[in-house]
């Protein structure tokens, strides 16, 4: 796929691998590198240094296909499946849908790759690549529509598990706003708060009961009640307990910001991934009229957590 990008006024002061670095976080600043000393940048037709210095108007193209795409966990499994949607407990190392620089390797086009159709492969529910558990899909535009709408309406029970680090109470309301965390360098970091902020985004609601707890960390159950992105990690980041392993979200930010940077991924519990699962979800069917309970066990990867 051939990408092109035409810099704004307010991009034009910056050098080339700045404004690819920046714009384009998916790839890393080693990626970047890689591909402009290859001569695979073109800035107005013509090959282009590192430092070349950005003007208005000027047009940046390359060819996605000339970046590697990155490894994933491609294993999943279907655990509910009828004439009118099908369930799948994805793993935690997994994109949903084609984005970035994840153009083949991410659950639809492996699905669709497997057999099944286009026209019979609508997704319900996305997750983050590094959240594991149940994606749902409709088979039909029409299933789709009335599956949308449960989630919409807040008619489908969603139930999540999580490890956090402290020592968790029995029970967290938390009832408030998510809004962008100007204090961050992480361009798309929000957080929560209970009172309302000037730059609030979103209401959102979720509630929060323990499981277990161990030496460092606690297992928990997340009930989110709206459904907006990253609603349950910026919620546990603000009120203290932020999710075992999230690189946005964490302890450290600036582990993000290297993991951005060179693809290498640390956290202080040795987990390659945030330990988010989708566990469960409960609605009533809008073909059938029966209630259904979809469920996918938490993976080994979180398990080991409690053993540890």
């Amino acid at each position: 796929m051939h990408f092109t990008y035409k810099i704004k006024s307010e991009e034009r002061v910056l050098s080339l691998l700045q404004f690819l670095t920046k714009k384009y976080t998916y790839y890393s600043l080693e990626d970047w590198k890689a591909q402009i000393t290859k001569e695979k940048i073109l800035v107005n037709g013509e090959k282009a240094e590192f430092g070349l210095l950005l003007n208005e108007n000027d047009e940046i193209s390359f060819l996605k296909e000339d970046f590697e795409e990155p490894f994933v966990d491609d294993n999943f499994s279907v655990v509910y499946e009828d004439e009118f949607l099908f369930a799948i407990n994805k793993s935690g190392n997994l994109p949903v849908h084609p984005a970035g620089r994840y153009r083949k390797k991410n659950l639809t086009t492996i699905l669709q790759n497997s057999g099944r159709k286009s026209s019979e492969t609508f997704i319900i529910n996305r997750l983050d690549r590094e959240t594991s558990g149940i994606v749902l899909f409709g088979k039909s535009s029409l299933a789709a529509s009335r599956l949308g709408k449960l989630f919409a309406r807040g008619l489908v029970k969603k139930t999540y598990i999580s490890y956090v680090e402290g020592l968790f109470p029995e029970k967290i309301i938390a009832k408030g706003f998510l809004s962008k965390d100007d204090s961050s360098e992480i361009r798309k970091k929000k957080k929560f708060s209970y009172q309302k902020p000037n730059n609030s985004l979103w209401e959102v609601d979720t509630d929060f009961e323990l499981i277990n707890t161990f030496s460092q960390i606690s297992k928990i159950y997340a009930y989110p009640h709206t459904g907006k992105i990253h609603q349950i990690r910026a919620t546990l980041y603000s009120i203290g307990y932020p999710v075992v392993g999230d690189k946005i979200y964490g302890y450290d930010e600036n582990l993000f910001l290297k993991f951005i940077e060179t693809g290498i991924s640390e956290n202080k519990f040795n987990l390659q991934r945030q330990a988010l699962h989708a566990y469960r979800l409960e609605f009533n069917h809008p073909f059938t009229d029966s209630d259904i309970i979809i469920q996918a066990e938490e993976p080994d990867d979180m398990l080991s957590l409690a053993r540890n």
